[in-house]
C-alpha cells in the first residue's frame, strides 16, 4: 500500500470503526429513555359523552386522588343539588349541599397551602370549596367535570 492510498483509506476505516460504536450508543440511550414510561397511554375520558352517574364518578376519583391529606366525595341530589362530603387532617367537616344550576365555577391558586382550589359559587354566598388538588391538571378536570354536570341538568 502506497502512502496516498494509506492516507485516503484510514479516514474511512475510522469513520467505518465508529459507526458502529455511534449506533450501538444511540440504541443504549434511546433504550434507557424509555424506561419508566407507562406502556399503554391512559384513555382520554370525554365528559360529554358521560351520563351524570359516570361525571360523578369521575369526580369521586379525582377527590380521593387530588390531595394526600384529604378526601372528597359527591353526591348529586334532586333538583341538581351537589352534595359534598370532606375529609381532612382535621377530621371529617359537615357535608355541603349547593344548588348546581346557576352557580359559578372557579378554579384559583391558593399560595398559602400551594394547592389549587375549585370553588362554587351562587350569587352573594360565600363560595364554597369543592376540591383543593396539589396539580392543576385535577384542578382543571373537576371545574370542566362540574360545568358538563351543570350541563346536563340544564338539559333534563
Amino acid at each position: 500500500m502506497t502512502e496516498a492510498s494509506w492516507l485516503t483509506y484510514r479516514p474511512l476505516a475510522v469513520w467505518q470503526r465508529w459507526r458502529f460504536a455511534f449506533a450501538a450508543a444511540a440504541i443504549a440511550l434511546g433504550a434507557a429513555c424509555i424506561d419508566g414510561y407507562p406502556q399503554q397511554d391512559a384513555p382520554l375520558s370525554d365528559p360529554f359523552g358521560m351520563t351524570q352517574a359516570q361525571r360523578l364518578a369521575h369526580m369521586n376519583t379525582l377527590g380521593a386522588e387530588a390531595h394526600p391529606e384529604r378526601r372528597w366525595s359527591y353526591g348529586l341530589l334532586p333538583g341538581c343539588v351537589l352534595r359534598i362530603d370532606a375529609d381532612g387532617p382535621d377530621g371529617p367537616r359537615p357535608p355541603l349541599a349547593i344548588p348546581l344550576l346557576g352557580a359559578a365555577v372557579r378554579v384559583a391558586a391558593d399560595k398559602a397551602d400551594g394547592t389549587f382550589d375549585v370553588d362554587l359559587a351562587r350569587g352573594q354566598a360565600p363560595a364554597a370549596s369543592v376540591l383543593e388538588a396539589l396539580d392543576w391538571g385535577h384542578a382543571g378536570w373537576m371545574q370542566l367535570l362540574l360545568r358538563v354536570v351543570q350541563k346536563g341538568c340544564a338539559d333534563a
